[in-house]
């Protein structure tokens, strides 16, 4: 049996406020096979968005251990994990975090850049890539020409642009009418069914859980089911 994407084994957070030490996750156990897809369900403040950040590579647990794609992540310096990350986590975010002054092409092209991939190369992938989500015509409008939907659809592509492992999706549709949403779930259906990739999508919303192939259910910073 192949080793899973993604491992957590006692992973805690602790956060410090004034004089008081405020746990958010509580000893969490989670594994994530490669090509899955799975939702991390939870109401607010059940503290699933901590645990996204601690499986993007954006915090660091306060003890425990994650394993990413056999190396374990938990306590090494920020600038090794600052390149795992970009290597192997592609992010989308509930709004969005297009950059305003760059065309839409430019933001896609953005993660390559830090990436060091040749100016060609991006422009063609990032181009595709827009092209895969129905947005060609729109390469050279800036995100505020854009709707809501579709500027998501700029983010997911973005998030695609260095070929991940692992896609993140932080509240996809939390900004979106219940169209746009549907959109945006059909798209992350056939993307996860073309490329394989291991898609996270951590949301309160039922109808977004039920588009996954699991259900993992966060309350008072522990797994509850899933």
């Amino acid at each position: 049996m192949s080793e899973p994407l993604v491992r957590l084994t006692a992973i805690t957070k602790t956060y410090r406020a004034g004089e008081v030490d405020v746990p958010v996750l509580r000893g969490i156990d989670l594994t994530i096979d490669a090509g899955a897809h799975v939702a991390i369900m939870g109401r607010s403040g059940s503290g699933k968005s901590t645990l996204m950040n601690i499986l993007g590579c954006l915090d660091q647990p306060s003890s425990g251990h994650y394993v990413l794609d056999g190396r374990d992540v938990s306590g090494l310096p920020d600038d090794a994990v600052s390149a795992i990350r970009g290597r192997t986590i592609g992010f989308v975010f509930q709004q969005f975090h297009l950059l305003p002054g760059r065309t839409v092409l430019e933001n896609v092209e953005l993660p390559m850049e830090y990436q060091e991939v040749p100016a060609d190369e991006r422009r063609a992938r990032a181009a595709a890539l827009l092209e895969r989500v129905g947005l060609g015509h729109r390469l050279r409008h800036r995100p505020h020409q854009l709707s809501g939907g579709e500027r998501q659809r700029v983010a997911i592509a973005r998030s695609l642009a260095n070929q991940p492992r692992l896609l993140l999706a932080d509240e996809p549709t939390g900004a979106l009418d219940s169209k746009a949403s549907a959109v945006i779930l059909d798209l992350f259906a056939e993307l996860h069914a073309e490329t394989g990739v291991t898609l996270v999508v951590v949301t309160h919303d039922d109808a977004v859980g039920a588009a996954a192939q699991r259900r993992v259910h966060v309350s008072d910073g522990r797994v509850v089911e899933g």
